[in-house]
């Protein structure tokens, strides 16, 4: 079965704000000994609200189950 546009376009920002917060959290690491180090933890909160939208805090598989779901 396939994914719906929505479904597919929901996918592709989950995976996207996956990578930005892979990277927040890589420049945060990288400013650890500095007075930097706590800059990203709001934007890095702001991004976990959006994925939280989008994934409804389903596991992977419970969120692909229902992603197919809504694309019948």
């Amino acid at each position: 079965m396939n994914l719906s546009t929505d479904q597919f376009q929901r996918m592709m920002n989950i995976v996207h704000i996956e990578g930005v917060l892979a990277g927040l959290n890589l420049a945060k690491e990288a400013n650890k000994d500095t007075n930097q180090f706590y800059k990203y933890d709001i934007i890095i909160l702001k991004e976990k609200d959006v994925l939280s939208k989008l994934t409804g805090n389903l596991e992977p598989n419970l969120l692909l189950k229902e992603m197919l779901q809504l694309s019948e």
